[in-house]
């Protein structure tokens, strides 16, 4: 089973294993950037629904929130799906998303390559659209879109990179908040 895990948790995570981060998430990403996480309410389609935070959940979801999906091919499947119908291995809930979206490909290589599928609705990749079927190569920081949802790819090392940044802006911005001025 592919783990899909919030931002801010591995954040906490990366503060808290600093070099141990490496070492417990070695492999690439793809982060589901902040947006609006929902989809219509008269949906036909059989899927849960992910809502903006309430005032009692703000904790645990902070607004601005990503979800990483951990692209670690399991032994016999180096194929990971990904779209809106609950049998994909990542599922985006966005009405905007297909049921069957994209095909990401483990390469014998290690690399990660990205298929536009045909029954998939239009996809870009770096802001050129992908043809029905074009299988292409993905590098680290290169950005998906599927209709409203933005994706972008990270290998294990700018994604250890982007967590630590994240983490030095949040403790900055905590400083920040909790210093009282004097009167």
């Amino acid at each position: 089973m592919a783990r899909s895990l919030l931002l801010s948790l591995l954040v906490r995570q990366h503060l808290a294993l600093k070099e141990k981060f490496r070492a417990r998430y070695p492999h690439c990403w793809l982060v589901w950037e902040a947006g609006v996480w929902n989809v219509p309410e008269n949906s036909e389609q059989n899927h849960g629904t992910t809502r903006l935070p309430t005032s009692d959940l703000r904790d645990c979801l902070p607004s601005g929130d990503a979800m990483c999906f951990e692209l670690a091919a399991a032994p016999g499947r180096d194929t990971l799906t990904l779209g809106r119908a609950s049998h994909n291995v990542f599922v985006i809930n966005d009405a905007t998303v297909s049921r069957e979206h994209l095909a990401l490909h483990l390469q014998p290589d290690g690399q990660w390559t990205v298929e536009a599928l045909v029954q998939g609705g239009p996809a870009m990749l770096g802001g050129k659209r992908m043809q029905p079927g074009q299988i292409l190569p993905l590098e680290s920081g290169m950005q998906l879109q599927l209709g409203d949802v933005r994706l972008t790819f990270h290998d294990a090392e700018s994604f250890h990179t982007r967590m630590g940044h994240t983490a030095a802006l949040m403790l900055a911005h905590q400083r920040g908040g909790s210093q009282e001025t004097p009167a």
